[in-house]
């Protein structure tokens, strides 16, 4: 008996540990991007003022550390990369057993798709377009529990049963992923794995320079029919004023195609029916298409900063969403619009491109100086002239060949330029008062009375480095950072 009782209480313990191994196995190789996204959104769901709902559009232009340090708003972006308006649909009814929000923006781009399924669409889709779909979808369900909805969700966006099965078993899909695997990986077994800090939004850094400009359609009837996406948009709206809950729709700046401005109309139509604002970001010109963009379909981060204010601004005049700024229960959003802060800065100082950094600069967190020698490429590079343009109406760069001298000193909040032989003379800026003497084209003079030794424009080891940027602080004056660029055509190289 005793023999017995123990092969049975050693049979248990295996069968423990072995479910207990299996479990954390699931737990390591499952994928972490939907879990890295909303951590915060179920740590943080009784906060949550306003989502943010839509597809990549809305993750790259929509910033929730934007909105609070401006406007002392909680707001969670829900976007999803590809998320097509039934997804869309889905994951706001999701989220809405989690947390009470007064506000929902939901953005109409790809109110033109219309098909049902993710892993049929339609004839004009490759099979690499599916899988792509069925994979990005992945990000907005995996956070998801198991329950009845989930799988009416999955359902409806899935038709092929074993396709389904990804969602429904994360082992399914992600059994293979060992060789993949990394420290965040463990840390999950242990609770203390990374998470968004930008509350679901991701950040682009980069900058568009030649976007897409496509024709208007030649009516303004939308798109001429009844989408599926259409039908989404309706559900969405319905459920938000079912609820009680302010909606506004958005379509958020890109290069549209010709396809999506008459989405754009649909969306207004549709709107109109309802009763409720359409934001058509694409004809306000909040958002520059030469300098907001980090390529043709989303914006950088600037073009997110605008936008975020932007929309703000208009939610904010409802009054019914209050302004947490001070509030220590609220202190993650505060440290997120710090961090977020902190990244801007870091691109004003030291960004990967000339474009970039020029910029990132137009935010004005540091002053700046400009230097551009005679005889640089820059001279005939219009791109490069469009971004000195958002420091001063009407830039001398556009009537010289050069010297070039541009001081934005942010704290007396004045512009100064210089070209040819011009001279700027006892220029008041908190780095002091400054001297400019174009001497000759390998010598040329910057300093302060307040440090008439040091020549800011001067090294002998970057003489062939034709444009400087000099970064000091608004307020003490400090040296911040000195970038050298060599221009050949219209490439740039960093010194």
């Amino acid at each position: 008996m005793k023999i017995k009782i123990s092969s049975i209480i050693k049979t248990i313990a295996f069968l423990c540990v072995t479910l207990v191994c299996v479990f954390a196995a699931t737990v390591v190789l499952r994928s972490k991007e939907s879990e890295y996204k909303y951590k915060s959104f179920f740590e943080k769901s009784d906060q949550i003022d306003v989502l943010f709902m839509g597809s990549s559009h809305v993750i790259n232009a929509l910033n929730p550390a934007v909105l609070y340090e401006k406007h002392g708003i909680t707001s969670y972006n829900m976007g999803g990369h590809g998320s097509i308006m039934q997804a869309t649909y889905w994951e706001l009814i999701e989220a809405l057993q989690y947390c009470n929000p007064k506000c929902v923006v939901v953005d109409s781009f790809m109110l033109q798709k219309n098909y049902q399924y993710l892993d049929e669409m339609d004839e004009s889709y490759s099979d690499a377009d599916r899988q792509s779909s069925i994979s990005q979808l992945h990000l907005n369900m995996d956070c998801w529990p198991l329950d009845k909805l989930k799988i009416a969700i999955v359902k409806d966006l899935i038709k092929d049963p074993e396709i389904q099965k990804q969602f429904f078993a994360d082992f399914y899909v992600y059994h293979n992923r060992w060789e993949e695997l990394d420290s965040n990986d463990y840390k999950t077994l242990f609770g203390h794995a990374d998470k968004n800090n930008l509350f679901g939004a991701e950040m682009r850094y980069g900058i568009e320079l030649t976007p897409g400009i496509y024709p208007d359609p030649e009516d303004k009837n939308g798109l001429g029919g009844h989408t599926i996406g259409e039908e989404y948009l309706r559900k969405i709206i319905d459920e938000c004023q079912r609820r009680g809950i302010d909606i506004y729709v958005t379509f958020l700046t890109c290069s549209a195609t010709t396809d999506d401005k008459r989405a754009i109309d649909s969306a207004q139509i549709i709107c109109d029916q309802y009763g409720v604002p359409f934001i058509n970001m694409q004809e306000m010109g909040v958002v520059d298409l030469y300098t907001d963009l980090n390529d043709t379909g989303h914006m950088n981060a600037l073009g997110a900063i605008k936008a975020t204010e932007c929309i703000g601004d208009i939610i904010a005049e409802s009054g019914d969403l209050p302004d947490h700024r001070g509030d220590p229960a609220y202190s993650d959003w505060e440290k997120s619009a710090e961090a977020f802060r902190s990244s801007i800065v870091d691109k004003e100082l030291n960004s990967e491109s000339i474009y970039q950094q020029l910029d990132y600069l137009t935010e004005s967190d540091v002053s700046t100086i400009l230097y551009i020698n005679d005889g640089s490429q820059a001279f005939g590079d219009n791109q490069m002239q469009r971004l000195i343009h958002n420091f001063t109406v009407t830039p001398t760069i556009y009537h010289t060949d050069g010297p070039y001298i541009m001081i934005n000193d942010v704290a007396s909040g004045k512009v100064y330029e210089a070209s040819g032989q011009e001279v700027l003379d006892g220029v008041s800026t908190s780095i002091g008062t400054l001297h400019y003497i174009p001497v000759e084209h390998l010598f040329r003079l910057l300093y302060a009375d307040e440090d008439p030794d040091t020549n800011y424009l001067y090294d002998d080891s970057k003489l062939d480095y034709d444009i400087q940027i000099i970064t000091y602080d608004n307020e003490t004056g400090e040296v911040l950072s000195h970038n050298y660029y060599k221009s050949y055509g219209s490439n740039y190289t960093k010194g």
